[in-house]
């Protein structure tokens, strides 16, 4: 059975991505905001592509 191998400075970089995009959503009052209607999804969505391009991503060993 092969190891799966995940990059992990990618999905670092997701992680934070997630975590600011929900956090920029939960910020301030104003419920119908630019940043919470538009930017915030965006930066989720964002973040999702790049966990699961980190999951997904095949690595080209050169010592095979």
């Amino acid at each position: 059975m092969e190891q799966i191998e995940i990059s992990k400075t990618a999905l670092i970089t997701g992680l934070i991505l997630l975590i600011s995009g929900f956090a920029l959503m939960a910020l301030g009052t104003d419920t119908y905001s630019f940043w919470k209607i538009t930017v915030s999804p965006l930066i989720i969505f964002i973040a999702f592509c790049v966990i699961a391009y980190s999951v997904m991503h095949k690595r080209h060993n050169s010592n095979v």
